[in-house]
């Protein structure tokens, strides 16, 4: 198989394709035009950044046909991004109005492009789709918080399982908070990256969920139940090949925000040339 082919009619031979394969296949010729290195093929990770910065759209890789690809646009302004990024909040109280499927589609279709070591794309979603389902799941994460108050588990006291379980008691969720819909994200319990391709794609589907109007908030209590008891996991479809890694609530918020609390300043080192020397 080749790896990808170029119209030399199109390609203005600038090296860009060459500079931006993260595995090196490509290189470039005696003539000055991009050719695969032969025999690497498997070390491919899919990720096509060789075809997206194409300037002249010469580059047509084997494995991902042009249709798939979509415009890329200009970005808002950073100060525009850096605002909404900053007013996102975890939204603890939810409208009773269901979340069309549709909202929930495309809150996943933006996720997938979150990044994923080696490209793996490994994440995978379970989506409980309305309230009922979500009161299941909250049944089920109560029974697994039980058992761990009852046998004294250092998670119980860690996550303060015991207080969570009065609250259930008495009518108030604190485990899902009367979200209409959950989606968890899982992916293999071996691998590259699995944990934090995880968590990554549920940061992005929580932004993802308020580009399309949503509130979200992290899942907690769930992720943990999702893993260690078995009858949710099997309820929810997942087998011991998979791990859960997050989890999200969704819903339409029934609160609205006014302020953006303050948040504790970034710390950081930062390290030049000369402060690292001693490690060569």
């Amino acid at each position: 198989m080749t790896l990808f082919t170029i119209d030399r009619s199109l390609c203005n031979r600038d090296g860009l394709c060459v500079a931006v394969c993260p595995a090196s296949l490509v290189r470039l010729g005696e003539d000055g035009y991009p050719a695969p290195l032969t025999g690497k093929e498997q070390h491919c990770i899919r990720c096509g950044h060789c075809a997206a910065v194409c300037p002249s759209g010469a580059f047509t890789h084997s494995l991902l046909p042009p249709q798939t690809f979509a415009k890329a646009r200009k970005a808002p302004e950073a100060e525009t991004i850096a605002l909404w990024m900053k007013d996102r909040r975890s939204v603890r109280r939810y409208k009773d109005t269901p979340v069309p499927l549709d909202l929930i589609e495309r809150v996943l279709d933006i996720a997938r492009y979150a990044p994923s070591g080696h490209n793996t794309q490994s994440v995978e979603w379970v989506v409980v789709a309305d309230r009922p389902g979500v009161t299941a799941v909250n049944a089920q994460v109560a029974r697994w918080s039980r058992a761990e108050v009852d046998k004294k588990s250092d998670l119980a006291k860690k996550l303060n399982l015991a207080g969570a379980l009065r609250a259930y008691g008495h009518g108030r969720d604190v485990i899902c908070r009367g979200a209409p819909a959950l989606v968890l994200a899982h992916g293999p319990a071996e691998g590259i990256t699995p944990r934090e391709d995880g968590a990554i794609a549920v940061a992005w589907l929580e932004l993802a969920a308020r580009a399309v109007g949503l509130a979200s908030c992290f899942a907690g209590y769930v992720t943990f139940a999702a893993n260690a008891y078995a009858p949710l996991s099997e309820a929810l479809g997942l087998s011991a090949a998979r791990t859960v890694y997050g989890a999200a609530m969704l819903g339409f918020a029934a609160v609205k925000y006014r302020l953006i609390p303050p948040r504790n300043e970034a710390k950081a080192v930062m390290l030049h040339g000369e402060a690292l020397r001693p490690l060569e």
